[in-house]
């Protein structure tokens, strides 16, 4: 069953949340904040600091984020490449503070080159926040944040960077003594310009300043792919009617990919391929259906036998529904599909209780169903 990793964020106006993110197997911190559509991350268990109290889920603004890091290491921040090697760097923020650490570069890769290709986050390695000195470790930092990159080198005993970098206004002089020759290139952006100076032993024969004449234009994905057959431009239509489809469709997401599916669109299949064609997790597209219901995250973890035995297992497996205790006069379901009547309907009926109904996907629920039922094979082979 999908479960969220810890990671704490520190925000642009200094405040800290920590809280639980859906990322799918091998999939790092950077480029994960990076690619969030339409620029929102979901959060369960999100504390605010210095709040004590916890939100069952939350969703945030990318963009407010200054730092990200995993809160007990299991999240990476990237996936380092083959040959790549440790650059030392000081980055200069809005603020006037500074981020020293690491970039891990590729072999005779320029630090230019390697930032435009980032995206809107960086894995910085090792990172200090100057001047407090304070550890941060491996974190993703907000290029939007960031005002010069530069090039440093370690010539202290205890590790430290070397003081011989250029100031951070990028308007000041260019130092003199240890780097003869200085790089200077400006990287565009989103939100500007990030310029990046560097030691340059040797002449740079490329056109090193640009600025772009206009934003680039912003690529609007295709709502449905394009050669599509007889079958699967049905299909397409079938799928453009299911409630999960359209709830994603005003969330800005991607309708699933039709050559993906068969005739069979059970909910299980439609919420995988929905997941899967915009990078998500399976468990972060139900904290969308909770946020558009008003309804928590269900947690599958404390299952009260009472409540298994008021339900019938095959009432249980039909309705897609898993129960999780009995409180007063009401029964708490976990449901991957809260527009269903039959529902409220027939365990109505059967349990003589008021429902409670909190959200998870259509895979947890069935693995629940087959840890605390026993395993159903017809079923399970779905």
């Amino acid at each position: 069953m999908s479960r969220a990793r810890r990671a704490k964020l520190i925000l642009r106006d200094g405040i800290v949340v920590e809280g639980g993110f859906f990322l799918n197997e091998g999939q790092a911190l950077a480029p994960y904040l990076a690619s969030r559509k339409g620029g929102w991350v979901n959060i369960v268990d999100a504390k605010w600091a210095p709040e004590r109290e916890t939100h069952n889920h939350a969703v945030l603004q990318v963009d407010q984020i200054l730092i990200a890091l995993s809160s007990d290491g299991e999240i990476p921040v990237h996936w380092p490449t083959a040959g790549a090697s440790p650059r030392h760097v000081d980055i200069g923020l809005d603020d006037g503070t500074r981020v020293r650490g690491s970039l891990h570069l590729g072999e005779r890769q320029r630090l230019s080159d390697y930032l435009f290709s980032c995206g809107k986050f960086l894995p910085v390695l090792g990172a200090r926040r100057m001047p407090s000195g304070e550890q941060l470790g491996d974190i993703a930092l907000n290029a939007l944040n960031v005002k010069v990159v530069r090039g440093a080198r370690l010539n202290a005993p205890d590790g430290t960077l070397a003081g011989q970098v250029a100031p951070l206004d990028p308007g000041g002089p260019r130092p003199t003594g240890a780097f003869q020759a200085i790089n200077d290139d400006m990287v565009p952006r989103d939100s500007g310009v990030i310029e990046v100076i560097t030691e340059g032993r040797t002449p740079d024969r490329r056109k090193r300043r640009f600025t772009p004449q206009r934003p680039a234009p912003v690529r609007v994905p295709e709502d449905r792919p394009a050669n599509l057959n007889t079958n699967q431009a049905a299909l397409a239509k079938r799928l453009s009617k299911h409630w999960l489809v359209r709830l994603g469709t005003q969330a800005q997401l991607l309708p699933p990919d039709p050559r993906e599916l068969t005739d069979d669109l059970s909910l299980e299949h439609v919420w995988h391929a929905l997941a899967r064609r915009n990078d998500m997790a399976d468990a972060e597209l139900a904290v969308h259906v909770a946020w558009v219901f008003m309804l928590p995250v269900a947690s599958l973890e404390d299952v009260e036998s009472s409540a298994l035995q008021i339900v019938p297992e095959k009432v249980a497996r039909k309705l897609g529904v898993l129960p999780l205790r009995i409180e007063g006069k009401f029964l708490d379901l976990a449901v991957s599909d809260p527009t269903s009547m039959e529902i409220e309907q027939q365990l109505g009926f059967v349990s003589k209780l008021a429902l409670r109904l909190s959200i998870a996907t259509p895979t947890d629920i069935r693995g629940a169903l087959d840890w605390h039922y026993g395993p159903s094979g017809a079923l399970s082979s779905d």
